[in-house]
């Protein structure tokens, strides 16, 4: 437990003290506090709804990027490293934090490379789902909305069905020594067959880390009604560093051990094993 702490934290605390200093240096806590200022006094007039564009910019600005930097770089080098961990742990190898850094340091570009793909398919099935609603409105008037009960189910089993299927894709970029495109093209494979399996695991366990993240930001959220905009910042970005430490790593725990079992239900990896233990 405590080697898996220790990988989480390598990369998250930078993150937490990064964006805690763009958010400092940026007005981000400043901005914040003038936004809840003037939507807090009720109705706005014109020169307050004018005074409003400012602060959601900086907002919107400074939250943009420091979310690019989470999802591109440093969750892929997180989840790398604690596949590679939780992968040794597995096949009773000895492992450490600098071992699993040191894997993924050789195999960083093709890591970041599936983390933007990803991202860059799911821009592109929600750009799709919103391109086709507003197309179908254009077209049918008032009556193309009601093609929204055929556009928003198809959109939501396309995204899940692409989520799943390349669920594994980061973890055999690391285990394998796959490319991106080879490690996606596996993952698809991998899952073919226990989509709704799958699905149904990591849904309940991203349920269940949803609901213990919650309650940590909820008690912190208490605490930052009773100090400034300052203070506030460091209690939020305190309760990203716990959720991230120490209930993150459950999830990508639960993805390695899936995917091993996979590899043992479609390839008898079990028996693999045991023959190069012999």
């Amino acid at each position: 437990m405590k080697l898996i702490l220790a990988i989480t934290a390598v990369v998250q605390v930078p993150l937490v003290l990064f964006t805690y200093l763009v958010y400092l240096f940026t007005g981000f806590a400043g901005a914040s506090a003038r936004l809840q200022q003037l939507t807090g006094t009720g109705s706005l007039t014109p020169q307050q709804l004018s005074d409003l564009g400012r602060p959601l910019l900086t907002l919107a600005a400074v939250a943009f990027t420091v979310l690019l930097v989470q999802v591109l770089v440093v969750q892929p080098i997180a989840t790398a490293a604690m596949t590679r961990a939780v992968g040794d742990v597995y096949l009773e190898a000895p492992t450490s934090v600098g071992t699993a850094y040191r894997a993924v340091g050789r195999r960083v570009a093709a890591v970041v490379g599936v983390s933007a793909i990803l991202l860059l398919t799911g821009i592109g099935l929600f750009g799709a789902a919103v391109g086709l609603t507003v197309l179908a409105i254009a077209a049918f008037g008032q009556s193309g909305g009601a093609l929204l009960l055929l556009i928003i189910p198809v959109a939501l089993y396309l995204a899940v069905l692409v989520y799943t299927r390349w669920l594994f894709a980061a973890p055999i970029v690391i285990l394998e020594q796959a490319g991106p495109r080879a490690a996606l093209r596996r993952s698809w494979w991998l899952v073919k067959g226990s989509t709704p399996r799958v699905f149904g695991i990591t849904l309940l366990v991203g349920i269940i880390t949803g609901i213990l993240g919650a309650a940590v930001t909820a008690l912190l959220n208490v605490a930052t009604q009773f100090g400034d905009a300052n203070v506030q910042l460091i209690l939020t970005q305190l309760a990203q560093l716990i959720v991230s430490v120490l209930i993150q790593p459950i999830s990508f725990i639960v993805v390695v051990l899936l995917y091993y079992d996979l590899r043992i239900r479609r390839e008898a990896f079990d028996i693999e094993m045991l023959a190069a233990k012999l």
